[in-house]
């Protein structure tokens, strides 16, 4: 019995060993990681307002360049900017897989549907009921 406690005894202490020493590596790893990703990115930083000058004062200088061709409007601003942009984005990324619905090309894409063999291609009245429906 004595045995047997002491052996499950050094048994956890070697497991805590263990993950102490895994802990360590662990913190050194990402702390390396980190470092260099902080170093990375106050390089690319230098380099960048060598660049363009001052990069936060290249980014203002668009921003009110944006707002002097609006003077005055900026409601057109937020009717483009916040309904106009993202529903040509959606219809420009949903057109394309429209495409590939319908007629199964590029094939770069169409290989990754989910349910491949099921409606290939997309049935033609099927889309027009659909898109007559939409409102």
């Amino acid at each position: 019995m004595k045995g047997k406690a002491g052996s499950m005894l050094h048994e956890k202490q070697k497991q805590e060993g263990h993950i102490w020493g895994s802990m360590r590596r662990t913190a050194f790893i990402l702390g390396s990681g980190l470092l260099l990703l902080v170093a990375f990115w106050n390089s690319v930083t230098w380099h960048l307002q060598r660049f363009w000058g001052a990069s936060g004062y290249f980014w203002q200088a668009q921003w009110e360049r944006l707002l002097s061709t609006f003077e005055g409007k900026e409601w057109i601003l937020y009717i483009i900017g916040a309904t106009q942009v993202p529903s040509l984005l959606f219809w420009s990324f949903n057109g394309l897989l429209l495409v590939v619905d319908t007629t199964g090309k590029p094939n770069f894409i169409s290989r990754y549907r989910i349910q491949v063999g099921k409606n290939e291609p997309a049935d033609q009245t099927w889309l027009h009921h659909v898109q007559l429906n939409r409102k």
